[in-house]
């Protein structure tokens, strides 16, 4: 660019510093925000601060973060919702979650209004601290502000949920959302399916499977490894083949799936269940 007589921007500085947070390499990046100014006379814009406060907060340094905000009111750049997303997300990683209300009055006060992605940060934060009835109290509070939750909303619900082995309730709320104004995704399908066949509930996890492949929806190949695997230990065979049957239509299942499946009906010694196996095979 110095070749061609070409002036950096804000869109370059903003491109690099960016980079350089995403990399840890907070010094040179705050080293090259005076540069911008310093020699180029370019202001950092809420982009620059939002990556230099993620960066800090990634390493835990929120008085930095909150010092940089600070700097943002002083020389009149307008703080919007990332900038408040990330100082609250960084407050509930570090657990200070007793600060959060504070920051959203804050975030009133200056007429910046919360938006999902703000509250997607807060029900992330309670999931991780194992608080879920906050996470849910966010969820009906953004409905009573009008800020309507998206699919991502449910799903860091569902993941934290079945991370933590509650499976019906995760379940419960996999039923919920359709009535709740959102229709599961999916990811939505993916979390629900894996955390079933970790709770060895086959039938439900076949229909989940079913009403995925219905939908268009493919799940991960490595699930349905571990639930082929885990049909042919407990010998389950009916479901075995209702489950292969489903897969048939999809491009999902492989070569591998199809010698497990033959390799324990052999073992029981069931040539004409084989020969179906042989003959769905072909099909497919």
């Amino acid at each position: 660019m110095k070749n061609r007589d070409l002036a950096p921007n804000v869109v370059t500085f903003g491109t690099l510093i960016y980079g350089l947070c995403l990399d840890f390499k907070l010094k040179k990046a705050f080293k090259l925000k005076n540069y911008m100014v310093k020699v180029y006379g370019v202001s950092a814009n809420a982009y620059v601060y939002a990556s230099l406060m993620k960066g800090l907060c990634r390493i835990g340094e929120l008085s930095l973060a909150f010092r940089l905000k600070d700097e943002m009111v002083r020389d009149g750049v307008k703080l919007d919702s990332a900038i408040y997303s990330t100082l609250i997300d960084g407050l509930l990683k570090i657990g200070r979650k007793e600060e959060v209300p504070g920051v959203l009055e804050e975030m009133n006060s200056n007429g910046c209004k919360p938006d999902t992605v703000t509250y997607n940060v807060m029900i992330n934060g309670y999931c991780k601290d194992k608080d879920f009835e906050s996470a849910y109290k966010i969820l009906d509070e953004m409905i009573e502000k009008g800020c309507k939750p998206d699919v991502i909303s449910y799903n860091v619900i569902l993941g934290e949920l079945c991370k933590d082995g509650k499976w019906s309730e995760a379940n419960d709320l996999f039923e919920d959302m359709p009535r709740r104004g959102c229709a599961p995704d999916v990811v939505s399908y993916r979390i629900l399916f894996g955390v079933l066949c970790d709770g060895m509930q086959f039938k439900e996890a076949a229909f989940v499977l079913d009403e995925m492949i219905f939908k268009g929806f493919a799940p991960h190949s490595s699930s349905i490894h571990r639930f082929v695997n885990r049909l042919c230990q407990e010998r389950n065979e009916d479901l075995l083949w209702s489950v292969l049957n489903s897969l048939g239509n999809t491009n999902v299942i492989d070569a591998d799936l199809w010698n497990i499946a033959i390799a324990v009906v052999c073992k029981g010694n069931k040539l004409s269940s084989t020969s179906n196996v042989v003959d769905s095979l072909i099909l497919s």
